[in-house]
């Protein structure tokens, strides 16, 4: 079975107006929210025998990032989660591939990273409530 690797992209500057409109319409909803934080993650699917070498691994980041904010990808999450914080993760039904994975497997492909034959997107929410 091939690894999923997961590539996670810290939210940049613009996201935060959309962060704060998703707080406030789930304050509607769920009055003991605190704070809403998101990031990005790309599941990769692996097919390779062995796990990605460095250089690999530093294309994939650089094809998730952008390029005008440095080390905005990580391998681990950006989300800290506390002992009251809920973390939800959107994003399509693993049993059939997105038309985005098929445009980003063709630009791995095209920077040389034949493995990867599919990479789904989704979003990682983390709600602090108070209890």
């Amino acid at each position: 079975m091939s690894p999923v690797l997961h590539f996670y992209v810290r939210p940049s500057g613009h996201e935060g107006a959309a962060t704060g409109h998703t707080r406030r319409k789930l304050q509607g909803k769920l009055p003991e929210l605190q704070g809403v934080e998101t990031e990005l993650c790309y599941n990769v699917n692996w097919t390779a025998e062995a796990l990605p070498s460095a250089e690999e691994t530093k294309k994939l980041m650089w094809l998730f990032g952008c390029p005008l904010l440095l080390g905005d990808v990580a391998r681990e999450s950006w989300l800290l989660r506390g002992s009251n914080d809920l973390l939800l993760e959107v994003g399509p039904r693993l049993n059939f591939s997105t038309p985005t994975s098929t445009n980003i497997v063709s630009v791995c492909r095209a920077a040389g990273l034949g493995p990867v034959d599919r990479v789904e997107t989704t979003r990682r929410y983390q709600l602090s409530v108070w209890l």
